[in-house]
């Protein structure tokens, strides 16, 4: 998949544009004040954490999505905006972050998504424990084996596990039989890959 086109947002429906707008706008703001990403300007935010998250898009499956360790909130909160349909858990141990994220699910009417403080993992003590979802993605959480073991117990039968990765975990992930969908984003961003299990 070649997303390296800024043209991208484009071919969105136009009435995603200013959401991401918006929620640019506002992880900078909040950025200054609170370490949320290493993102500090708005072509970072775009192509790091905006485009980087679209292209898990053609790659959901069912109606719910769990994601584990997301920080500010990305991707899910990008997935939301793009597939309403979808209901979204974000699930992030640090307050600060959940904090930000609550903050980005009211600025955005966002009624298909819950900002969820706790830690991913198997056991009764997890957050979220006995809940399924049909798409898991774990986004820079560990290894590639670690990321597998926290999202497996949160995955409903047929549901899909998406790693979003950066090149240099390809060569693992194929020597562990895992698929591999590569892609590329515009600079800065470079070549990234995505890992899909069950």
């Amino acid at each position: 998949m070649d997303i390296a086109t800024p043209a991208l947002f484009t071919h969105l429906p136009p009435e995603l544009v200013p959401p991401l707008e918006l929620l640019s706008a506002e992880l900078l703001r909040w950025n200054q004040r609170i370490n949320l990403t290493g993102y500090r300007h708005p072509e970072e935010v775009r192509v790091g954490l905006f485009l980087d998250a679209l292209a898990l898009l053609p790659h959901l499956v069912g109606d719910s999505l769990l994601d584990i360790g997301s920080g500010a909130g990305f991707p899910g909160l990008v997935l939301a905006l793009a597939r309403p349909d979808l209901a979204v858990a974000l699930l992030e141990p640090r307050a600060k972050r959940v904090s930000f994220q609550k903050h980005a699910i009211r600025g955005l009417s966002l009624v298909n998504v819950r900002a969820v403080q706790g830690r991913a993992g198997p056991g009764p003590d997890a957050a979220l424990a006995g809940e399924v979802f049909s798409t898991v993605t774990v986004k820079a959480v560990g290894s590639l084996a670690d990321s597998l073991t926290l999202a497996r117990p949160y995955l409903a039968a047929g549901g899909r596990i998406l790693l979003p990765r950066g090149w240099g975990d390809r060569e693992a992930a194929l020597a562990a039989g895992l698929k591999v969908v590569d892609y590329q984003l515009p600079p800065p961003g470079g070549r990234r890959i995505i890992v899909l299990a069950a």
